[in-house]
């Protein structure tokens, strides 16, 4: 099979943007809430407790900078900014094989076409996984099919070596002491995925999510011990609840409210938001931000963090701020 050909026969499965752990998508509910208890204030995760905050989420590796969800692209950030944390998704092969892509094909990022849930692991290694990277210009990679037409030296990392990695070969390299985000693009994997995490011995130094509810639950289910985002209906609950000024006790609490910064016409970028995500003993984390204006503006509103492509602009946006007092 040339898998630089195979057909993608479901382009509706594409990844959706998430969480991070990229980030996770939600849309509101069109009712208010209308009933509320008081919880009393929470505090929040352990994980978050011992980190220090605000935090620097390195959406897909520091994808703005090197080709995204690559392992020489983590390797680089960890040792440029080692208190970022490393954001990745992963999916599995048609050879039952987990590995980390933002997307669920190979389309966008990489020489080839496919769903990964389709190709086995040995062809996934034949791609370029830096084919289609454009370093500091938007998200650092091409959209959808466009590198594909090009051949022009605006991709700097074509034929370098980059490759798609397994969650076992990231797992092993990365120092232990590396803080990781990762987000369950797949459902189904959600077990195996668990597994492997709970193997790796480092349980501490994650957090793990998804966008969909019952994805998130099951990973609950399977690691209730580490810190999770809050999925899709989860989200529209709290965000809800928050923007009418109640706390619901219906609303399901994980350890990150990951947000754009508004929604539904609705701002989510508020100190309000934030201090009722504290009450519940949540954090807040938006998504996905590339500029330094707002970078600096979240941090000084009080965010817990961001998950951004430019990790190393943050983290010099956020020095800055501390050395002038305005973040702690």
């Amino acid at each position: 099979m040339d898998v630089r050909r195979a057909k993608e026969v479901n382009p509706a499965a594409k990844a959706t943007k998430g969480v991070g752990i990229s980030p996770l998508r939600f849309w509101f509910l069109p009712a208010l809430l209308i009933a509320s208890a008081c919880r009393g204030e929470q505090k929040l995760h352990p994980f978050l407790l011992a980190q220090s905050l605000p935090i620097i989420f390195a959406h897909r590796g520091g994808g703005g900078v090197s080709p995204e969800e690559t392992l020489p692209t983590m390797l680089a950030t960890h040792q440029r900014i080692p208190e970022a944390i490393i954001e990745f998704d992963v999916h599995r092969t048609a050879d039952g094989v987990v590995v980390v892509s933002h997307d669920a094909s190979v389309n966008r990022a990489t020489d080839g076409t496919g769903l990964i849930r389709e190709l086995t692991l040995a062809q996934l290694k034949l791609l370029d996984a830096g084919y289609c990277a454009t370093p500091n210009v938007k998200n650092g990679t091409d959209g959808l099919g466009t590198c594909h037409a090009d051949d022009s030296t605006d991709y700097p990392f074509r034929g370098k070596g980059y490759q798609i990695p397994t969650l076992d070969e990231v797992l092993a390299a990365l120092p232990s002491e590396t803080i990781i985000s990762i987000e369950i693009k797949q459902a189904g994997i959600e077990k195996q995925v668990a597994d492997r995490l709970r193997a790796s011995g480092r349980l501490e130094k994650m957090i793990v999510g998804a966008e969909f509810d019952d994805m998130a639950m099951r990973i609950r289910d399977e690691l209730p011990e580490v810190a999770g985002y809050l999925p899709t209906n989860a989200g529209k609950c709290f965000a809800l609840a928050a923007k009418a000024g109640v706390s619901y006790a219906a609303c399901p609490v994980y350890a990150v409210f990951a947000s754009p910064l508004s929604a539904a016409g609705l701002s989510l970028d508020t100190r309000d938001l934030i201090d009722r995500a504290h009450q519940e003993g949540m954090a807040v984390v938006y998504w996905t931000i590339n500029d330094q204006p707002t970078m600096a503006r979240l941090f000084k509103l009080g965010a817990d963090g961001i998950y951004t492509d430019y990790p190393d602009q943050a983290a010099t946006v956020l020095s800055q701020l501390r050395t002038t007092g305005e973040v702690k």
